[in-house]
């Protein structure tokens, strides 16, 4: 019985990372196809413009309650990579292995 419960926790562990790794890419995802569709307009804009118009656009896709495509985890990661206490929006970086 102990080895199944150690499997159910260590799929229950391996389901949440998979999760969250899942999460960043969606955000990767929404930032490279921001980048790709409206990277001039972008350039034409300061950094806290660019934050706000891409913060605005992650809101009308990710909002749990009103968004096209509704993910909480992912807007929460936008939300910290685009506010206005980062230097720049960037791509996501991945966690390192450990």
């Amino acid at each position: 019985m102990s080895a199944h419960s150690n499997l159910n926790t260590a799929l229950l562990v391996l389901t949440e990372k998979l999760q969250s790794l899942n999460d960043l890419v969606t955000a990767n995802r929404f930032m490279i196809d921001a980048l790709a569709d409206q990277g001039d307009a972008l350039k034409q804009m300061d950094g806290v413009q660019t934050k706000d118009m891409l913060r605005r656009q992650a809101r009308e896709k990710f909002h749990p309650d009103t968004g096209t495509v509704p993910n909480a985890a992912a807007l929460a990661i936008l939300e910290g990579v685009l506010s206005h206490h980062q230097d720049s929006a960037e791509i996501i970086p991945f966690p390192s292995r450990t």
